[in-house]
């Protein structure tokens, strides 16, 4: 229910602390405050969605101020055992006199934060005296609208940061509009304290029902209400006024596109950028094997000769060699697996039968496949294939790519066991369904040229 603060101070003095609040307030944004004890571990759920990050240079008391590696590393650990690695951007506001300290500072968190942990690195770092904005005596708040332009500043610096925190501003005020356009359907005779209740379940029980059918939307309510409301949303998020300094500011963000010397993303970053766009990772999303677009590694029991050929008629090598053009030198390198495609409606109303998967093969992008006599590789027409991925725990480059010929069927209940890797989302998982729908459905006819 309450959203993390997207601005956090930390401070070892609480008059100190107590004025930097005052001075947000003053500015009308919400600011959480954390004073700092070395013998206590900072409340690592308030940084989950921090965008500016204040900290005091000198939070280690009996450490002298000329010390900085010793401050420097206390940072470091800061944000190495509290930033989320689901948080996303922010930039790091240090509070001190001395501007050089911001890019001593910054130096130092390039050269020894964990490597592993990109995301607890900000990316950007300034310096702010503290004295220029409160009474570091009395803790009395003095300067809130040139602290406020100190923080615009900052952002400025880094365009494509504020047109990002712009956005996520955006999207938030697009959920408020949503939730007001639902809200706005309880009739104005149940507005009431007592009844508004009731008439708002009405409203989103009926919502709920349209989504996923009576039966199912006791299994999970809220997935059933946000199926039907992530259109709504998607739809105030892309058609919002982006005019005036709004379209300015992503003027100034965006600005590499129409150069010639744009450089094409490798395959690793091409993976990644498509890993973002069209596959949800097991773990951060709960994802099940019978779940719509999940893809499975193939159990053990299925992945044998035997088992293959009663399943589809051929065994490991054919499948691989003969349909998927992988030269058996490179089978252990490829890895099998199971895509679950079907209706959405029947996924989603949860409709009893047999699950259709189609059998796929993870192909690095260092594996050749095999050419006909030609020299030129010839996939099937029955096959389909992903753009170029990356996953968290495979970082070479692959592409998935699925036979619509080889089909099973099980039902959800035999799954249960299957182990899931990702999920494609819908628009990429639509483009394979598409394709497969296609290939069997083509008419064939006889006829004399």
């Amino acid at each position: 229910m309450f959203a993390a603060p997207r601005f956090l101070a930390v401070d070892d003095k609480p008059e100190h602390l107590t004025a930097i609040l005052e001075t947000f307030q003053r500015l009308g944004a919400p600011c959480m405050g954390i004073q700092f004890d070395a013998a206590q571990p900072l409340e690592k759920i308030a940084f989950r969605g921090v965008r500016a990050l204040f900290l005091d240079l000198h939070l280690i008391t009996g450490v002298k101020t000329t010390d900085d590696k010793q401050h420097f590393a206390n940072i470091a650990s800061i944000l190495e055992e509290n930033i989320s690695e689901i948080g996303g951007p922010f930039i790091l506001i240090l509070w001190t006199e001395h501007a050089q300290l911001a890019a001593a500072l910054t130096d130092y968190l390039d050269q020894s934060l964990d490597a592993d942990k990109p995301w607890c690195r900000p990316l950007a770092v300034m310096a702010l005296a503290k004295e220029k904005f409160i009474n570091v005596g009395t803790g009395a708040t003095e300067a809130a609208d040139e602290l406020r332009q100190a923080v615009e500043a900052a952002l400025d610096g880094n365009p494509q940061l504020a047109a990002l925190i712009g956005w996520e501003t955006d999207v938030l005020a697009a959920a408020g509009e949503t939730l007001s356009s639902l809200t706005s359907l309880v009739p104005a005779a149940s507005r009431t304290t007592a009844a508004f209740g009731g008439a708002l379940d009405e409203v989103l029980s009926r919502l709920a029902v349209e989504a996923v059918g009576k039966k199912h939307v006791a299994d999970d309510p809220r997935a059933a209400v946000t199926g039907a409301l992530a259109p709504i949303l998607a739809d105030r998020i892309v058609n919002q006024d982006g005019g005036g300094p709004t379209a300015a500011l992503w003027a100034k963000a965006v600005t590499r596109h129409g150069q010639k010397q744009l450089p094409q993303a490798t395959p690793a970053e091409a993976g990644g950028i498509n890993r973002m766009l069209h596959v949800a990772v097991a773990g951060p999303e709960r994802i099940a094997p019978a779940d719509w677009g999940a893809v499975s590694e193939v159990p053990a029991d299925i992945w044998t000769d035997k088992a293959l050929t009663d399943v589809l008629g051929v065994d490991i090598d054919h499948l691989l060699r003969a349909e998927f053009k992988v030269h058996r030198d490179h089978h252990a390198l490829c890895r099998p697996r199971l895509v679950r495609i079907g209706a959405v409606c029947d996924h989603a109303q949860k409709r009893p039968g047999p699950i259709p998967f189609l059998f796929a093969v993870e192909i690095p992008g260092t594996v050749a496949r095999l050419a006909g006599p030609d020299g030129k590789v010839v996939p099937p027409a029955a096959e389909w294939r992903s753009p170029v991925l990356t996953l968290p725990t495979v970082a070479d480059p692959f592409v998935l790519h699925v036979n619509s010929r080889f089909e099973m069927n099980r039902p959800a209940a035999a799954t249960g066991a299957w182990k899931a890797i990702y999920r494609l989302r819908e628009q990429l998982l639509m483009q394979l369904i598409g394709h497969t729908a296609a290939y069997v459905g083509r008419p064939g006819i006889v006829r004399l040229p």
